[in-house]
């Protein structure tokens, strides 16, 4: 019983050891746009067209959540 436990133990921490990768790697690894500069209809365009794998949820989620028009934000596109 108590191998099981370590094991699963062991099974949880690498599984959350590989999760995904943070936003700047993210946008770096896909040299992605400027966010704050960019509206959210924009960067969900761009996710769309150049990110083809897993990340692409993620990617998006980082990006519009520095976005210029991001309604949770004081700043509009451009400035």
């Amino acid at each position: 019983m108590k191998k099981k436990i370590i094991a699963s133990i062991i099974l949880l921490s690498v599984l959350s050891s590989t999760s995904y990768a943070d936003c700047k790697t993210l946008m770096a690894q896909y040299n992605a746009p400027d966010p704050s500069v960019k509206t959210m209809k924009q960067l969900k365009r761009w996710v769309k067209r150049k990110v083809k794998d897993g990340n692409k949820v993620e990617l998006e989620k980082c990006l519009i959540d520095r976005a210029a028009n991001n309604p949770n934000k004081a700043t509009v596109a451009g400035q």
